[in-house]
């Protein structure tokens, strides 16, 4: 750049970030490597990400179940032993890790499977073929007692 348009651009750069933060413009700069840069005001990116979250629910379906991404081992184990009845302090004891972690460990489950309870988030796993069904006792009709 030679130094009157250094000295133009000094000039004018206060006044187009004012119009861009106001919504009036938007800059198209182009990289040295072709890639196109967009300046727009934050409010305008707002509004364009609201107008894609609109899209993006009429082209899912409503119905449609959370996809669940594959347990890690440290999940998987979490949820084994909650299938077998351990507590959440039992199972942190069990796995030597803090309560917290374990609760994470849950937590994270419970969203993956879109449950609210670990009780569900076995049974989902179960239905998934994600988790054994060793452990789960049949129901003989007879009450411990």
């Amino acid at each position: 750049m030679h130094e009157t348009d250094e000295a133009l651009a000094s000039a004018l750069w206060p006044h187009l970030l004012e119009a861009i933060a106001a919504g009036d413009r938007r800059v198209y700069l182009e990289a040295r490597s072709g890639e196109r840069v967009v300046l727009l005001a934050e409010s305008e990116l707002l509004r364009l990400e609201g107008e894609l979250r609109r899209l993006q629910q009429h082209v899912a379906p409503a119905h449609t179940a959370p996809a669940v991404n594959r347990l890690t081992a440290r999940e998987a184990e979490t949820l084994q032993l909650v299938a077998e009845g351990l507590s959440g302090a039992q199972i942190a004891d069990r796995l030597q890790r803090s309560s917290h972690t374990i609760a994470q460990h849950l937590a994270t489950i419970r969203r993956k499977y879109g449950v609210r309870s670990s009780a569900a988030a076995v049974e989902a796993a179960r239905r998934a073929g994600h988790l054994p069904d060793t452990g789960h006792l049949p129901d003989t009709g007879h009450k411990p007692g």
